[in-house]
């Protein structure tokens, strides 16, 4: 991207770190003031998962390979699984192959916001927040002052606004629980997992229903009666059978499952 800009094919690159050990060798370029902090963020199931950092002790932790999360999570030794990408590594967590990850903000928000299953923990360490701004060629130094004016005129409403619309300050800002949960049994870990994967495109990762299909949370049945509705479907609606593909107990312990949400 920097070579874009040193070659004049862009003008301003947005979201680079805008420090020291960043800029200090980049003298053809000019920073400008920042317009929020990345910083990173521990991501688990809100149901069974780890409710504090405390928590991932003897935990697996997934993390993106050369990341500053993987960083953090090798220092505190935690029990890490290095993903290339990050839609492994969340693809990993909706499976429940790791307990939790372990991702920058600028990556832990967005997945937050379409996820509500899930949960962000902040992460404060200092040596690893990078303050996040633009970059400008030293030569266009009006645009820089311009768009550090732009900054500080937005600053207070558009900024957090924007960050909010992405999840970045629903993954920063977001306290831990007040108390650890009880942790999942194997089979609700198991049910846990085969909703995520196989449900919640249509019932939504919380169970609440979507535009397609119905709220879950919401069902009166017993045990079951929702065994039956699963194994057999509902003729007239997008509910098709699940007989055979679906294990009867894994189906009961779905039922469990949302009950628990």
């Amino acid at each position: 991207m920097l070579r874009q800009l040193y070659e004049s094919h862009c003008d301003l690159l947005m979201g680079v770190p805008v420090t020291g050990r960043y800029a200090d060798d980049k003298p053809q370029l000019l920073f400008t003031a920042p317009y929020y902090v990345m910083t990173q963020v521990v991501v688990a199931p809100t149901v069974g998962g780890v409710a504090s950092l405390e928590g991932l002790q003897g935990k697996l932790v997934g993390v993106q390979a050369m990341t500053l999360s993987d960083q953090l999570a090798y220092e505190r030794g935690w029990n890490r699984k290095v993903y290339l990408k990050s839609e492994e590594l969340f693809a990993a967590l909706v499976s429940s192959e790791v307990d939790a990850v372990v991702v920058e903000s600028v990556f832990a928000g967005p997945f937050l916001r379409k996820s509500p299953g899930f949960r962000g923990l902040a992460v404060r360490d200092p040596q690893r927040e990078l303050p996040i701004g633009a970059v400008v060629r030293k030569t266009d130094a009006e645009l820089k002052d311009a768009v550090d004016r732009a900054l500080k005129t937005l600053r207070d409403k558009s900024v957090p606004d924007i960050l909010s619309r992405y999840g970045i300050m629903l993954a920063q800002a977001a306290p831990p629980p007040a108390s650890e949960p009880a942790p999942l049994s194997a089979q609700l870990r198991s049910a846990r997992s085969t909703y995520l994967t196989q449900c919640s495109q249509c019932h939504g990762t919380d169970a609440n229903g979507t535009p397609a299909a119905a709220n879950l949370r919401a069902f009166k049945g017993t045990e079951d009666d929702f065994l039956r509705v699963v194994r057999n479907g509902r003729p007239g609606t997008a509910m098709t059978p699940w007989k055979g593909l679906i294990d009867d107990d894994d189906i009961r312990n779905i039922a469990r499952y949302i009950k628990g949400l």
